[in-house]
């Protein structure tokens, strides 16, 4: 009796398992699927420095400005288009750069910064796995003092930008095993438009379509031998 309940609780604990890898296999596969569609708008956000205030700065700025992004967004009308994004976008110039401000002057912060909407150079980034050349894509980017800093970046839209990209810099394409690149085409927009700002320092600066056809046979592959596995496994406990 003790020796089949022993059994029986190895039994469930494997089952329980087999369920949180197949979880974690579906949460991961979800994220390979987001896409970062052709039209789209970034935020690039540049600290002074790589100094620990510098970098704290650039996080509590990007917390801020992607929680009101969002919500702007957001209140967009079904079906969303590029171009309400970046109307919606241009008017609110003078508030993001107002929060900006407002940020670097709670933490008594005097260094310049600047804000603008436009099409911006990007260096090649990383993405879910899909490696991005460097060129000129649309962006809202954000220069904070000498922007000599580690960068932050992500898609506003569509609204991506609840998936931390952190710096996503690739500095080699060609030795990124599985990287799939992806030509990417900059928005028809040539014109950078500051906001108030004040003085932009040299930034160079970021995108997607990665492509999981063929990984969810190989996982059910996988799943499938392993079940075989335990149920020959459990036969022969009672052989």
């Amino acid at each position: 009796m003790r020796t089949t309940f022993k059994y029986t609780a190895i039994l469930i604990c494997f089952f329980m398992v087999i369920m949180m890898a197949w979880e974690g296999q579906k949460s991961d596969a979800a994220v390979a699927e987001v896409a970062i569609p052709k039209d789209s708008i970034r935020l690039r956000i540049l600290a002074n420095s790589d100094g620990t205030q510098d970098q704290l700065v650039k996080r509590q700025i990007r917390d801020t400005i992607v929680e009101q992004m969002n919500q702007w967004v957001s209140g967009l009308a079904d079906p969303q288009s590029l171009e309400q994004a970046r109307t919606l976008i241009r008017s609110h110039l003078p508030e993001l750069n107002a929060l900006v401000g407002a940020e670097l002057a709670k933490r008594g912060i005097e260094y310049s910064f600047n804000v603008e909407l436009g099409v911006v150079p990007f260096p090649t980034k990383m993405y879910g796995g899909t490696v991005y050349p460097a060129g000129d894509y649309e962006a809202v980017r954000i220069t904070l003092g000498a922007g000599q800093g580690q960068n932050w970046w992500c898609v506003l839209f569509p609204p991506l930008c609840f998936i931390d990209a952190g710096s996503g810099d690739a500095a080699a394409p060609a030795a990124t095993k599985g990287a799939k690149t992806v030509a990417a085409s900059a928005a028809d927009d040539n014109k950078v438009q500051p906001a108030v700002g004040k003085a932009v320092q040299k930034a160079s600066v970021t995108e997607d379509d990665s492509s999981t056809a063929g990984k969810e046979p190989k996982v059910r592959f996988f799943f499938w031998e392993l079940l075989q596995n335990i149920w020959s496994w459990i036969s022969g406990l009672w052989s």
